[in-house]
């Protein structure tokens, strides 16, 4: 059992282990129900997928590095056609 502390803005922070075992992410939906003292938290929306290869998208812009690869992938080209 967990124990969390709530803030000046009754705000809680659930422990990382069970955030982990959980799936829970940033963003995630949680429903809240009152049953007499207790408090029941309660996934609405499904597990966030894991980040692929869109997360990465645009993140060498105006870095050279495409021009760089287009270049060595030339000059590999031009040394094979060379007797």
């Amino acid at each position: 059992m967990s124990v969390v502390t709530v803030s000046s803005k009754g705000q809680i922070v659930l422990p990382k282990d069970l955030r982990e075992e959980l799936e829970i992410r940033e963003g995630d939906s949680l429903e809240v129900q009152r049953e007499g003292d207790e408090l029941h938290l309660r996934r609405l929306s499904s597990p966030s997928p894991p980040a692929d290869w869109r997360a990465w998208r645009g993140i060498l812009e105006g870095s050279g590095a495409l021009e760089d690869h287009l270049r060595e992938h030339r000059e590999a080209l031009e040394r094979e056609r060379l007797p």
